[in-house]
């Protein structure tokens, strides 16, 4: 995630939630939160945890949105 913001700056807004794989048991695999960046009038990433309990997050989505207005809905 650092990666991408040192190449292509501070998005106008970010939001972050869980998803239901937090909820399954003795699951220590990734994706159990994400994380929302957007940019307006350019779109939105999405990152996700590469792993359970981490700080690093991987580039899983890229939605291309020209009318993007830059914040979270």
């Amino acid at each position: 995630m650092k990666q991408v913001t040192d190449l292509i700056g501070e998005p106008t807004d970010t939001s972050a939630h869980i998803t239901g794989k937090v909820f399954i048991p003795f699951y220590f695999g990734g994706d159990t939160t994400r994380v929302e960046t957007f940019y307006r009038g350019e779109g939105q990433l999405t990152f996700s945890a590469a792993h359970f309990g981490s700080s690093n997050y991987v580039l899983e989505a890229i939605h291309v949105n020209p009318s993007e207005s830059g914040y979270a809905h």
